[in-house]
């Protein structure tokens, strides 16, 4: 016999597309009892309420908002202004991280101004002074005059 013989004449695309979807088939099952495992883990692990507990609807996350200064009474202060009758919170916190903010960069500035000059107490003098030489505090011009 020769080898032409032994080989019977076979379609290739048959046999690649019974291949491609049994390794699809693996692959899908594969994927399914991964995906069990995973949630069945994250079921054990998490300290949610099982299905049998009730479960509350979650509100929204609420966000840790650190001030020094007090938010109501500048809430308060805004109020005071007759064209402004609503506060939003978020307005009133913005407001609040500038004015810290301001007046941590103002203390820094006139706390340097003293500590060059060796003196240990901050003084009216002192403000004017940084008021007039640093140029993001020149608005302030004036306002000390009292």
């Amino acid at each position: 016999m020769s080898e032409e013989e032994n080989y019977t004449e076979v379609d290739i695309s048959d046999i690649v597309d019974d291949s491609e979807s049994y390794f699809e088939n693996q692959a899908s099952d594969l994927h399914d009892s991964e995906q069990n495992s995973i949630q069945n883990s994250e079921i054990i692990n998490s300290e949610e309420p099982t299905s049998t507990e009730k479960k509350l609807p979650q509100a929204k996350t609420d966000v840790v908002r650190s001030t020094r200064l007090p938010m109501a009474r500048i809430k308060n202060i805004m109020k005071m202004d007759p064209d402004v009758h609503i506060v939003n919170a978020e307005a009133v916190f913005l407001v609040t991280k500038a004015t810290e903010m301001f007046l941590e960069t103002i203390a820094k500035e006139t706390h340097i101004y003293t500590s060059h000059h060796k003196r240990k107490t901050i003084a009216k003098k002192d403000l004017d002074v940084i008021i007039n030489k640093v140029d993001c505090l020149c608005f302030l011009e004036g306002a000390m005059d009292f």
